[in-house]
């Protein structure tokens, strides 16, 4: 996607060697991400700890604005945790945009185990778009994230298309580090590169 990813995120970030390496699929409205929580990531023995579920749903919750070209910062987030998220099984998290409200953006997310979709978590969040300000020093330390998020754009709409009528030949396609990004159609999610990502 050409967006310098190359940063210290803990969620997204590159460089942390600690961190979560997260790659994300978006649509319209949506975000989801899948995830293997390990063993360095955990509370209680074999169970993940509570805090890093809350980052999963908290950054795939910032996907599902951000990826938009909005750039928003977590007011509230509010996590019901339902059952104990085990270390070392695939996990799904998924976030959906709620309610626009101008300068705050309501959420709703879930981490589920991928292997039968129960949900282990989930929660409400409240997104508030940065000041004018703060968007334009960021914009200007991720510089390429204008371009990549009009591809985004690009990409979605025309799976959108593709979904309403299987019989357009409509598959544009998004790169990353020089490997091709997934793409799928039937209105799924389009898949961004975290090797190259923007968000912080």
């Amino acid at each position: 996607m050409g967006v310098d990813f190359q940063h210290w995120c803990f969620a997204c970030g590159r460089l942390n060697p600690a961190g979560m390496h997260l790659d994300v699929d978006v649509t319209r409205s949506g975000a989801e991400t899948r995830y293997v929580g390990q063993q360095q990531h955990q509370g209680y023995d074999g169970t993940l700890h509570g805090g890093v579920v809350a980052a999963l749903l908290d950054e795939t919750m910032g996907w599902a604005i951000f990826h938009q070209g909005i750039w928003g910062v977590t007011a509230k987030l509010d996590v019901k945790y339902r059952r104990p998220v085990p270390v070392g099984e695939e996990l799904r998290v998924t976030a959906e945009v709620v309610r626009d409200r101008g300068r705050g953006i309501e959420l709703h997310g879930t981490v589920a185990r991928a292997s039968d979709g129960e949900v282990l978590a989930e929660a409400d969040g409240l997104f508030l778009r940065m000041p004018e300000e703060r968007k334009a020093q960021l914009e200007r330390r991720y510089s390429s994230a204008r371009d990549a998020f009009e591809k985004v754009r690009a990409a979605v709409a025309a799976e959108e298309r593709a979904s309403e009528d299987p019989a357009l030949p409509v598959r544009s396609e998004l790169r990353k580090s020089g490997a091709a990004s997934r793409e799928r159609a039937g209105g799924e999610p389009t898949a961004i590169g975290r090797e190259e990502g923007a968000r912080s």
